[in-house]
């Protein structure tokens, strides 16, 4: 599986490899923690078996502020959660990147509510801000489009009109 998110959230993503690239703050392992028992409470309410993906961050400085913030932490890790539950790792994404990621930030909403006890508004509206902060730091040229070319006006252009909220990309 492999993040698609602007630059600052490059190398953030769910592996199967259990152990970090670097060693955690005390607040940043609580995140860690928060999400693993998230992840567990998420799979088990699926009847998935196993261990969830571990979450793996790189060491550059500039991207420790997506595990040191609650609420990026939680949409980032909710939406690459829902990439492996729902199977996306199998390949079936090579040629439909698009679908597959409007498809991880609408369950990313469940799991959400589900993982991180968050309500339905609450949830929805966590992910469309993420979304929109993507949209403004590709736009600030802060941060790239995914190296598949996706859109992420795009992106949340569709999530918005499958929670029939508003969204612009302006």
């Amino acid at each position: 599986m492999t993040p698609r998110h602007a630059a600052l959230v490059v190398v953030l993503g769910l592996t199967a490899c259990a152990a970090p690239l670097r060693s955690f703050t005390d607040p940043e392992q609580a995140r860690i923690d928060e999400y693993e028992r998230a992840a567990r409470q998420i799979l088990e309410s699926r009847g998935i078996k196993g261990l969830p993906p571990a979450v793996r961050v790189s060491s550059d400085p500039a991207l420790a502020a997506v595990v040191a913030d609650d609420l990026i932490a939680q949409a980032v890790l909710s939406h690459e959660l829902a990439h492996f539950v729902l199977g996306h790792g199998d390949g079936r994404c090579q040629s439909h990147r698009h679908e597959c990621e409007v498809e991880a930030h609408v369950t990313s909403v469940e799991l959400l509510m589900t993982g991180w006890d968050l309500d339905y508004s609450d949830a929805v509206r966590l992910q469309a801000a993420y979304l929109k902060s993507v949209v403004l730091a590709v736009r600030r040229e802060e941060a790239t489009p995914s190296r598949a070319g996706g859109d992420p006006c795009r992106e949340l252009e569709e999530f918005a009109a499958r929670f029939k909220t508003s969204s612009a990309c302006d």
